[in-house]
């Protein structure tokens, strides 16, 4: 079975910069003990990159060619965090609560009896897809959950392996993928990274477009 594949490229249509981003105060944090609290202040916004890059995808243009966070303009960075906003809606989160304090089997079950046919369909028409990645457990920091964008799969029929390729805003330049198993739910799906993240399951995140209109008012570019 032939690799299905949309039209985003990750190395094309991704920014270029890597999702850290350190918005509080530039005065130095005291260390107590071993806490260094100046690493509180490096913040993720990948969900707000997953949305703006599919904006600039579904209209037609080009990210901007900016390889540092630093050299961000205030009005970009601005509509990121926006966007990021965006990108987690009540809804996400109370069903990331649940599915966060289930055990892996349970989120495994979820992922295959659901996700993966609705991010099937979705990609088979051509569409790239936002995934929120199910990382952590229980009352562990919701911050290190993750999302990325679902660009394209392959499905191995012999080994019943399905491989995602993605989008991921920790790795510019380069595409990541998923892997896992689909012979055996209920005995677990082997979830791994290629960049060797721990990942639990995902499911699939609406992507809403009517802040297109919104992003070319504010005229970023």
């Amino acid at each position: 079975m032939p690799a299905v594949r949309t039209p985003f490229s990750p190395t094309l249509q991704g920014f270029h910069f890597v999702n850290s981003f350190n918005l509080l105060p530039q005065r130095r944090l005291p260390k107590i003990g071993a806490l260094n609290l100046d690493a509180l202040k490096i913040i993720g916004l990948c969900g707000g990159m997953c949305f703006a890059a599919l904006d600039y995808f579904h209209s037609g243009r080009a990210v901007p060619e900016i390889l540092q966070v630093s050299d961000l303009s205030p009005t970009l960075l601005r509509y990121l965090k926006r966007r990021q906003s965006d990108s987690v809606p009540l809804s996400a989160l109370l069903k990331l609560s649940r599915w966060v304090l289930k055990d892996d089997l349970q989120v495994g079950l979820l992922t295959v009896g659901r996700e993966v046919p609705l991010l099937k369909q979705k990609l088979d028409q051509g569409q790239p897809v936002v995934l929120l990645l199910v990382c952590t457990r229980g009352t562990e920091n919701p911050t290190l959950n993750h999302q990325v964008v679902a660009t394209g799969y392959d499905f191995d029929p012999a080994a019943q392996k399905f491989k995602i390729f993605l989008y991921d805003p920790n790795h510019p330049g380069v595409e990541p993928s998923l892997t896992l198993s689909l012979a055996d739910p209920a005995g677990g799906i082997h979830l791994t990274q290629s960049t060797g993240e721990a990942r639990r399951g995902f499911f699939v995140q609406n992507y809403n477009q009517t802040s297109l209109e919104s992003r070319i008012r504010m005229r970023i570019e």
